[in-house]
């Protein structure tokens, strides 16, 4: 057996660093458009408003680890990047079309106040 054909089977190992950062940026956007969404449904600075914001990043971490890129300073803005613009589109999405016309409420709050 070729030592080469267990590292054929993740394709981001076949991919070349460009296309790994490109994926990882759009799977961030796409991850955090539900996200952003959410939050924009939810009460400013709330608890839950914070764990729309904070909630999808051990998923991008492990995005991140399956195309083997370490957080670099280089690597950074792209990431910070694609997570902001995720969140924002997201809002932009709820304030064209919000599935109610009201914020939500947040069980959260009531553990927290």
């Amino acid at each position: 057996m070729n030592p080469d054909t267990g590292n054929m089977l993740f394709f981001s190992n076949m991919l070349s660093l460009e296309w790994r950062v490109f994926y990882t940026c759009l799977a961030t956007i796409l991850i955090n458009l539900p996200f952003g969404y959410l939050r924009g449904g939810l009460q400013k600075l709330s608890v839950c408003w914070f764990v729309a914001i904070h909630a999808p990043v051990p998923l991008i971490i492990l995005i991140r680890q399956f195309h083997h890129l370490e957080l670099t300073w280089s690597l950074a803005p792209f990431l910070l990047g694609s997570f902001f613009i995720g969140q924002f589109l997201g809002k932009k999405i709820w304030t064209v079309l919000p599935l109610r016309k009201k914020q939500y409420t947040c069980t959260l709050n009531k553990l927290f106040h």
